[in-house]
């Protein structure tokens, strides 16, 4: 059985527990770490959502609206990203290890490699969180590594303020969202590395969803196993 690693530590407003589930029900156990240690019993690293939106800083910018920045949780994992990405060494082989970032996750990806964020989109009210949880539409281009999954369009959840500004070194966009005048980056993947961000949550769309969306979870979820 494959094990995953979630980055990501417990607080009052942030749960893990539909990750670990999801994992389970596809076949896999995740555990939840922040320990680089701990690196060496997994075969996959998850950079999981959260409330705590990184410091501007680590993209050179002073903060204007970020929501709880927490420090101690942008230090963790980049050191887990080291690791994972093999720029250092002590935690498991092969190298590197398949990494995915969901929500907050891809961004911290995007940063790591050298990219900045919006700190509020423009277009933020498509994008918060909503009760009933809000979805939209995200575009496939022809090179999309996603396109062989749901073809040049797909439905996905949202619950974000933030997105992607300036794209990381060696990422490349997988998915879009645009009304038209505005637009955001909703799925990155790295050239050369088995690195994958999405903006979008699918181990919510796969536990609470309806039945296109629990199956198009299961689909991409099922895609970035198959790299571990």
């Amino acid at each position: 059985m494959k094990k995953i690693m979630i980055a990501g530590f417990e607080t009052a407003r942030n749960k893990y527990d539909d990750y670990i589930e999801t994992f389970r029900l596809l076949g896999a156990e995740a555990f939840l770490s922040l320990e680089p240690e701990k690196l060496k019993q997994a075969d996959g690293l998850v950079l999981p959502g959260s409330n705590q939106d990184m410091n501007p800083r680590l993209w050179g910018e002073k903060d204007q609206c970020s929501h709880d920045i927490n420090d101690a949780l942008d230090e963790a994992q980049w050191r887990l990203m080291d690791l994972a990405a093999g720029r250092t060494r002590g935690a498991s082989e092969p190298w590197p290890m398949p990494v995915l970032g969901i929500c907050r996750g891809m961004q911290f990806i995007n940063v790591y490699f050298g990219g900045t964020l919006i700190q509020d989109l423009s277009c933020s009210r498509e994008h918060k969180a909503t009760v009933p949880e809000h979805y939209h539409e995200v575009l496939y281009g022809e090179s999309s590594r996603l396109r062989p999954l749901f073809g040049a369009s797909s439905e996905v959840n949202t619950r974000h303020h933030q997105g992607v500004g300036i794209i990381g070194d060696g990422l490349q966009a997988e998915a879009v969202w645009s009304d038209g005048e505005d637009g955001v980056v909703e799925a990155v993947s790295h050239r050369t590395l088995p690195v994958v961000g999405l903006q979008w949550h699918p181990e919510k769309m796969y536990l609470h969803g309806g039945e296109e969306h629990r199956a198009d979870a299961e689909k991409l979820l099922r895609w970035w196993l198959g790299m571990l």
